[in-house]
């Protein structure tokens, strides 16, 4: 539930005028001081003078420091899944734009934002960088900003707004200062004033002091642990149960999955959903509506604080671990039912990205659970290659074979998905050198046509068609006679009808396509079927049949839409421009010269220049032939820079020919 923002005037003043004269500001402050809200605040302030973007990046679940330039990436919309160090991808994104980015919770990453802040304002110079964090970054050019609690009037407005109170009641004052004046102590006490009374509130203050400071007077900043003990106390047995196991989460969780790692002993599943409907009505736990269904979340502070519960109680190794299973299950049922649910785990997958994340890294943490990392990251090609999450998954690959160095079928199969992410971000040595792992420790041949389709995919990215097709027929006779459709067959069938068009064989392309698509309405595949209906444009291109071709990339890049397939959507959108130039109006050329801006910004912020994919160059060439001559030189030059100029999202509405609001 969105809530107003009250006071902080003087602080909002002195921090926009930090912002507009200094390219780092870090707010610092204790935990639950308001730094987070603050710099919300400010960026809304001054959002206007940043015309080419302003990003937050919540931190507070991240814990690998690899992963930092690839989270600020995926807030911005850079799409780069390139071999290429993300953070100078985001420099050359930034160069030439005036931006701001919010870093938000940095204490426990405070290197490695130090290190990416510096990269990018060194090479940025239209960027300015605005974090929070309890401690400063140590950067050059740093200002720092102490948030202070807020004054007493402040604190007073506060409680009586989040309390629903239309006037003040006597000593909210007083009980506003016992609690420093911290707002998240604050927030938590209005929740209690729902069933009792300031001066008993205070009272129990007083007391909670005594018990943290042992009789010896009032720590300061021990407030905001004074006001959870309050909630915590206020909570049933079994909330304060439920609230320890939640912490485990990294950000947010489902129905599902808290009754999947939370229940056990003295908390049954049974009963989860009730006590967690109880942490939900004291605020202690947030629900959101996401596109997957209600997820729930903890604040951070509130998240910490069941930390420490859960370590007091002996549980901490038992509940990850119930953690890292449900995990691993999630990932084995996900495989199961891809077919014909794509779209629905795609969504839930992304949702529980940062879970997944934290599943890793204690299968990474304990050998005993190295072959289980393995396995985790070898079952989730799916979302490495199809959800354009490339880099994450070769940085979970490589972690994971590093790890555990025993031959077996875990290792195996994240050796070839290995080359297959490396060989699609055009790191093709890398690729042949996991490629000949794999075959030197498969004396079995039990993957031997994963290999054959990985050295196809390789072979094509060479130009070397005739070579190409040879083993990505041989990998469909191996794939079609184990029954390994989604991993092996489909792609295959891509695979082999773009590299038979390109080796000008169009007649067996159609048929291979053909039984592509009869296999994908079977299975219910929309990822290769949007794969090949982009097979299927470029053949109605080399036929010089404009209106299929349309027909055709429109029917790949919805599909694309739906995955956040980027490499699928910048090839679509510009076989659309092609055939928008192919009218030879000057409307229509209009049209496709923006287009082709637009692509063009994709391939800029992709890195997929780099992944060695020539084979797309002609039908841009084309393109921008014919609408240049359409148009005249200086109009192609005015409609181009406009496309560059649209949002993604709008891009792919105009190429799809949809009305845009």
């Amino acid at each position: 539930m969105k809530t107003t923002f009250v006071g902080r005037s003087a602080e909002i003043a002195q921090v926009v005028r930090l912002v507009r004269e200094s390219r780092l500001v870090t707010l610092t402050g204790l935990g639950g001081v308001g730094k987070t809200r603050l710099a919300l605040r400010v960026a809304e302030e001054v959002a206007r003078g940043f015309p080419d973007g302003l990003w937050l990046v919540e931190l507070a679940c991240l814990t690998d420091p690899y992963l930092l330039p690839e989270t600020v990436a995926g807030s911005m919309g850079v799409a780069d899944q390139s071999a290429r160090p993300q953070e100078e991808v985001l420099a050359e994104w930034l160069s030439t734009r005036r931006s701001l980015l919010l870093l938000d919770t940095c204490e426990h990453l405070v290197d490695a934002v130090a290190a990416l802040a510096d990269t990018l304002l060194r090479g940025a110079p239209g960027l300015q960088v605005l974090t929070t964090s309890r401690q400063p970054l140590g950067v050059s050019g740093e200002h720092i900003y102490l948030v202070p609690p807020l004054p007493v009037e402040d604190a007073v407005a506060l409680l009586r707004d989040r309390a629903g109170l239309a006037e003040s009641a006597g000593g909210m004052a007083e009980l506003c200062a016992g609690l420093d004046c911290i707002p998240l102590a604050i927030e938590m006490a209005a929740v209690q004033l729902r069933t009792t009374s300031v001066e008993r509130l205070t009272r129990q203050l007083d007391d909670r002091y005594h018990l943290l400071t042992g009789g010896g007077g009032p720590v300061r900043h021990e407030s905001l642990r004074a006001a959870m003990g309050w909630s915590h106390e206020l909570c049933t047995p079994a909330e304060r149960l439920l609230w320890a196991r939640l912490s485990v989460f990294a950000s947010g969780f489902d129905l599902e999955a808290a009754e999947r790692v939370c229940a056990g002993g003295p908390l049954p599943a049974a009963l989860v959903l009730e006590t967690l409907t109880g942490l939900v009505d004291k605020s202690l736990v947030q629900r959101e509506e996401h596109s997957t269904g209600v997820r729930l979340r903890m604040l951070d502070t509130v998240r910490e604080f069941g930390a420490e519960w859960l370590s007091r109680l002996g549980e901490v190794d038992a509940v990850r671990g119930r953690h890292r299973d449900h995990y691993l299950r999630l990932v084995k049922r996900c495989a199961v039912e891809w077919p014909g649910r794509q779209v629905e785990w795609y969504g839930r997958m992304r949702a529980e990205q940062r879970n997944f994340r934290k599943a890793f890294e204690l299968c990474l943490a304990d050998p005993e659970w190295s072959r289980a990392g393995l396995d985790l990251a070898g079952s989730l090609w799916f979302l490495w290659i199809c959800c354009g999450m490339l880099r994450e998954g070769r940085h979970y690959l490589e972690a994971a074979l590093r790890t555990n160095t025993e031959p077996g079928p875990e290792r195996i199969r994240a050796l070839w998905v290995c080359a297959w992410v490396a060989g699609l971000q055009g790191d093709l040595d890398v690729a042949r050198e996991r490629l000949a792992r794999c075959r030197a420790e498969d004396p079995e041949e039990s993957a031997a046509g994963y290999i054959l389709q990985m050295e196809g995919l390789l072979a094509l990215m060479r130009w070397d068609f005739p070579r190409a097709v040879e083993s990505l027929e041989e990998a469909m006779a191996w794939h079609t006679a184990r029954g390994n459709v989604l991993s092996g067959l489909l792609p295959c069938h891509t695979l082999a009808a773009l590299s038979l068009l390109a080796a000008g064989r169009p007649e067996e392309t159609m048929e291979t396509l053909s039984e592509g698509q009869a296999l994908c309405e079977v299975h219910g595949e929309e990822w290769s079927r949007a794969q090949m209906e982009y097979v299927f444009a470029w053949a109605e291109h080399v036929k010089g049949r404009a209106p299929g071709a349309l027909r055709h990339a429109r029917a790949a890049l919805a599909g694309a839409r739906l995955f956040k397939d980027m490499l699928l959507t910048v090839v679509c959108v510009e076989m659309i421009a092609w055939a928008e130039a192919a009218g030879e109006t000057k409307g229509a050329a209009g049209r496709a010269a923006r287009l082709l801006g637009a692509a063009q910004a994709v391939w800029d912020s992709s890195g997929f220049s780099q992944f060695g994919w020539p084979i797309f160059a002609p039908i841009r060439r084309r393109a921008v032939a014919q609408a240049a001559k359409a148009l005249g030189g200086g109009e192609f030059d005015t409609r181009f820079a406009e496309g560059q100029r649209l949002d993604l999202r709008i891009a792919v509405k105009y190429a799809l020919g949809e009305k845009i609001s």
